[in-house]
This record gives structure tokens, sequence and C-alpha cells, in this order.
């Protein structure tokens, strides 16, 4: 028999708490528990789990069902068993599933059709619950797109979990079941591979940037001094996340060297620490900022990327991205002559393969040589 304990919350409401316990040769094979706003809900269920519980094989069934874990948890079990951790972007999917109704799935009995569902919510713009659980309103469920890329993105992660989360978890992944799913997947173009970007931006479209944040920062010098950070993108060549965490402790301007910690990378990106070559355009820009954080640029990410973007609308500069500033960067080294290697040196691409795309790129020498804005990109930034 299952038994009903009435309980109060904070606000003086009460609840009441089903709980169902069944025993086999005096141990507990089966623990159902659930929480009711009134005494009469929980009684009936009860009743409803103790009919169900009466038929042939629904207790073995059900043994065997509570054994099961869901997709939140699985991917949990994968999260803690890595040593070295994750990179952000594979960090915050594995985040987003458990915060999906898809999470809370089973995972032993996903089916393909389960994995092509979420694919074309992920397209159509599913919205996980937010992580700050004060962001939890209607407008946050509002359908945002997403590119076919993206979702082959989150998929893919999706998959490093069922192709080796099995013995992890203690489950049987449904690998052929996702395999098949995305078969079909690819053959509807609902996933697809990202397209290599080739866009860099013009002088004149970098001209029209430069001028436009110079006059905002001088207007607002409280202001993210983005005139700083556009040409540090290009002349470090760095990613934006790096930029926006180097430390001042790990620049030495004495020898040209800036040790970036955890420096993308596809298999190990937690503790990969990489001292990376800077040059004088990048060493003037850094020792133009003022120390007044431990971190060089102390900006958040998405405020950089949200100013970029806006920025570029405003301006009717098209199809350009924050990170295209850092194939800008790489695309230059190479026109003023430098060789694969010291590039690797600068860039901090460790398989040299990653690069040869820009070695199609003949020496032309920098066209950033007497550039009309560096006085104000190299001039100190005041101290706020």
């Amino acid at each position: 028999m299952g038994t009903v304990t009435e309980r109060f919350k904070k606000n003086g409401k009460p609840s009441y708490t089903a709980q169902l316990r069944k025993k086999k040769k005096g141990k507990v094979i089966l623990n159902l528990v659930e929480t009711f706003p009134s005494q009469r809900a929980a009684e009936n269920w009860l009743k409803n789990q103790e009919r169900a519980l009466k038929k042939p094989g629904a207790l073995d069934r059900a043994v065997n069902a509570k054994r099961r874990k869901d997709v939140s948890a699985c991917v949990q079990d994968y999260i803690e068993s890595s040593p070295d951790g994750f990179g952000s972007s594979k960090s915050q999917m594995l985040s987003y599933f458990q915060r999906l109704p898809f999470g809370e799935a089973e995972m032993e009995t996903l089916a393909a059709e389960d994995f092509v569902r979420l694919a074309t919510d992920l397209l159509n713009g599913v919205q996980a619950r937010p992580t700050d659980p004060e962001l939890d309103t209607p407008e946050h469920y509002s359908f945002k797109p997403r590119k076919p890329q993206t979702v082959n993105g989150y998929l893919v992660t999706l998959g490093a979990v069922i192709r080796f989360g099995g013995p992890i978890a203690g489950v049987e992944m449904p690998l052929a079941e996702y395999e098949q799913a995305m078969r079909t997947l690819r053959h509807q173009k609902i996933v697809t591979k990202s397209a290599k970007r080739d866009r860099r931006p013009s002088l004149t479209e970098l001209n029209k940037l430069m001028d436009h944040f110079a006059k905002r920062y001088q207007e607002n010098p409280r202001c993210v001094p983005m005139h700083k950070i556009v040409p540090a993108a290009i002349f470090k060549v760095h990613r934006r996340g790096s930029i926006l965490s180097q430390l001042w402790d790990d620049y030495d301007g004495e020898y040209g060297e800036l040790t970036v910690r955890n420096l993308k990378h596809p298999r190990k990106t937690e503790g990969n620490d990489k001292v990376l070559t800077i040059r004088q355009e990048a060493m003037a820009i850094i020792d133009s900022m003022p120390r007044i954080d431990e971190r060089i640029f102390p900006y958040h990410e998405d405020t950089i990327t949200r100013l970029f973007t806006e920025a570029c609308k405003l301006l009717g500069i098209e199809n350009l991205k924050f990170h295209d500033l850092r194939h800008e960067g790489i695309s230059r080294l190479f026109e003023i002559g430098l060789k694969i290697h010291e590039v690797a040196e600068v860039s901090g691409h460790e398989d040299w393969g990653s690069i040869k795309r820009y070695t199609h790129i003949k020496e032309r020498g920098d066209k950033y040589e007497g550039w009309e804005w560096w006085p104000i990109v190299t001039s100190p930034l005041p101290v706020k």
C-alpha cells in the first residue's frame, strides 16, 4: 500500500506527497514518488499506480524503466567524466540538451524520429529553459530560427555523447538510431556542414567602423572602446574569447610574447596554454590600454558581438562577422611575406593544415602601412 504525506510550503500552503513502494524478498525494488496540490489527487494517483502494477509483467517493466537514465543524466555523466573539460561552445551545447524537454527522454528508448524531431525543433528556433530562473518568461521561449550549420553543430556534439558515453553512463546508447537520423537529416538538408568563409573587410569598411566607434567613444568614454578591440582582433589574430580573457600577467612586451590560456582545440581546450608571438602592431595596441583590470580587455563577449553587429547594420556593411577580423589578420600575415610556421606562431594553429587555405594568398605588402587610424589606435586610452 502507498502513503500520502501532508507537507507545508514556505508560503504556508499544503502539498501532498504520494509514495508507493514495492518489495521483493524484503528489498525495495520500486519506489515511486509524486507531489500534488490536493490530497484527493494524491490518493487517485496511488490507486491508478497500484491498479496498473497488478497487470501481468507491469511490475518488471516499471522496475526496468526506473533503471533507465534520461538524456540529461547521461550528458551529465559524460561531462563529469572528462578530466580536461570542454570548450565553451561544446559545454554550452551539452547544457542546452539538458534544459530542453528532450533532456527528459529516456536515452535507451530514443528512436530515429526523436533525433529528427529534435533537429527540426532546433532549426525552427525552439528555446531551452534559461539557466537563470529569473529569465524564465514567456518572451524567452519565442522562436529564434537557426541555420542548418548550427543545428549540425548541436547534433554532432550530441553524437559524441552517444558514441562514447555508453560505458560512462552505464546505458545502451541508441547509436544505430542516431546514425539513421543523421543520414535523413543530411539528405533533407536540415543539417549541413559550415562553408568556409572568405569574407574580409575592405579598408573602406574598416574606416567606416573605426570612425563610428571612435566617435561613439569620444561622446561617451564610459562605453566599450571598440576602436581598440577591432584592430586588436586583426593584428593579434586571436579569437574573440581569447582576446577578452588575456591577462596582463601573461603578456611579455620585452620579448613580444603572450601566453594564451585554454587555446581553442578540437579535443583539448581546457589547460591548452600556448605562448604565442605578438607582433609590434599588436603590442602597440596592448600597451595603449590602461591597467585597470587583470585582463587587458576587460569586456564581455556578448557585448562585443552585439556592438559589432549593430554597427555593421547601421553602416550598411553586409555579411561581416567579428570572427572575419581574425581571417583578415591571418591573410595579412601571408601578404606581408610570413611563412606557414611563422603565421602559426602568431595565430596558435597547431595543425598547419588548418591554415593551408591561406597559402594561395600572394605576397603583396602591407595594406595597413600608413593607415590613417594608427595614431588613434595606438594612443593611450585614458583611465576612467
